[in-house]
């Protein structure tokens, strides 16, 4: 419980951090993720004691997400890497999508769903195509979208306290 405290009080501050603009978009993004991994699930824990979140080929947020590297969550020490293909990824548990990769999307999704990748973007339509979470902006202020059944299909479990902080949720 003092968990979801914690994380709905995040979410405020992250609120009022992004309309006072303190903070870079890719360091609120950076934020979220790590608390994403708090929060999500999965039915077939990976085989290792890390949970490797990769960035694919976004250099900003990139280098905004390295002060979570070796923190734990779940239990698990987070890891990093950084890819340039969608084919780098078979290892990672979590992956950040670049918006620029739109084309690569449909194989990014077949891909994280048969190897139970969670996927987050701040790409449009990101959930509507198969992703599991993206980012939206809402004037100056970044909130998040969750799309159920891709997260189901890729064996994860999406705590119920991180839907309902959702600003829609695709069943």
């Amino acid at each position: 419980m003092l968990r979801v405290v914690i994380f709905a009080l995040l979410l405020a501050a992250h609120d009022v951090l992004a309309q006072a603009e303190v903070s870079s978009e890719a360091e609120i993004k950076a934020a979220y993720l790590y608390n994403f991994t708090r929060f999500v699930e999965w039915k077939t824990p990976p085989e290792t004691s890390n949970l490797s979140l990769c960035v694919l080929d976004d250099k900003e947020v990139w280098d905004a997400i390295q002060p979570i590297r070796g923190r734990s969550a779940q239990g698990r020490t987070i890891s990093l890497s950084f890819i340039d293909q969608i084919e780098q990824s078979d290892a990672c548990q979590v992956m950040f999508v670049n918006s620029s990769a739109p084309r690569e999307l449909s194989e990014i999704a077949k891909r994280a769903i048969s190897k139970g990748i969670l996927t987050v973007s701040d790409m449009k339509g990101f959930i509507d195509s198969g992703g599991v979470i993206g980012y939206v902006k809402q004037g100056n202020v970044i909130k998040f979208e969750i799309n159920l059944k891709a997260a189901k299909d890729a064996g994860l479990l999406i705590n119920s306290r991180l839907l309902e902080l959702a600003v829609r949720v695709l069943r």
